[in-house]
């Protein structure tokens, strides 16, 4: 399972499904050419839960859906994930809201959630150790962190790819 952000001009961004998965249908080293060069983020596993930390908690919509999984739907033909596309204004909103937050605060939420999460929460105690999942998440955020905001300065638009 991964998850890949790419920055790009409006100008250049894709139209549709088929124009979204040709953008993506690259070669491993040009992907880590764009993660070098700061116009892409990769994200292998935890991106679920990093997603959870962002998770408004009393009311949906707003800014801290947009990092992860936020944006334009676009549907996959096939039936797969399909992709996701945020205008330049909501890039902006996005790099915004993570440059405000403050990562070991929204952990310290997210771990003191009722009941709902404990299931989930002794699910990833399982399967991590819990400061193996912080120091991963806290990597994760930054990384988005640097790259929204990089992406916003530039006024471009942002791809996002998933495979699960």
């Amino acid at each position: 399972m991964w998850i890949c952000f790419l920055g790009l001009q409006s100008s250049g961004f894709p139209g549709d499904a088929a124009d979204f998965e040709a953008l993506f249908d690259v070669k491993f080293d040009e992907l880590r050419q764009w993660v070098r060069a700061g116009e892409a983020v990769w994200l292998e596993s935890g991106f679920f839960e990093l997603n959870e930390v962002y998770r408004p908690r009393h009311s949906p919509g707003g800014d801290r859906e947009l990092p992860v999984f936020g944006g334009r739907h676009i549907p996959d033909p096939g039936g797969g994930p399909g992709h996701v596309a945020l205008d330049p204004p909501d890039v902006a909103r996005a790099a915004a809201y993570l440059e405000r937050v403050s990562f070991p605060d929204l952990w310290q939420e997210w771990r003191q959630l009722p009941s709902a999460n404990a299931r989930d929460l002794a699910e990833l105690r399982r399967r991590h150790a819990d400061e193996e999942l912080r120091e991963r998440l806290t990597e994760y955020h930054e990384a988005l962190r640097a790259f929204y905001g990089s992406s916003a300065e530039r006024g471009w638009a942002v791809a996002k790819s998933f495979s699960f």
